[in-house]
């Protein structure tokens, strides 16, 4: 697996090994669904390969909100709090991705707790830096 995603930075070859070890990856083709908006979801993806489009209902329609690439990630909000997904995701490509639950994560503590710890340190520090930016949009918006 390789580094391509901010989450695993400052991850040397055996801790990427490690951690690949506890997780899986899957092909998809295009239009695949990768995540189903509305089903129960513990996984935190990563994109290898490819491109993702992640979509939501409003008012009926889905609409396309956000388009993942090589080294994005979703889901790091569920493995935290599992629970219904926010968005269906589909492979707006042929995509590789690779996914790791809870219960994989509980498993690596076990193994490897400073891995473990980086990555959750990572995974915090990503959910950090979007909760500021979503902090600063609505801040923008009030002010419109």
């Amino acid at each position: 697996m390789a580094s391509l995603t901010p989450l695993l930075a400052n991850f040397n070859a055996n801790e990427l090994s490690l951690l690949s070890s506890f997780g899986d990856s899957r092909s998809y083709q295009a239009d695949d669904i990768i995540i189903r908006e509305g089903d129960d979801n513990d996984h935190l993806y990563l994109v290898l390969k490819g491109k993702l489009e992640v979509l939501q209902t409003f008012d009926g329609q889905s609409k396309a909100v956000a388009l993942l690439e090589a080294g994005d990630s979703l889901g790091e909000v569920s493995v935290f709090d599992p629970g219904p997904a926010s968005a269906t995701v589909r492979a707006a490509s042929e995509a590789e991705v690779w996914l790791i639950t809870r219960d994989s994560l509980d498993r690596l503590h076990a193994s490897s707790p400073k891995v473990a710890f980086r990555l959750l340190s990572r995974i915090t520090t990503c959910l950090s830096k979007r909760m500021r930016s979503m902090n600063d949009k609505l801040v923008d918006l009030a002010n419109r």
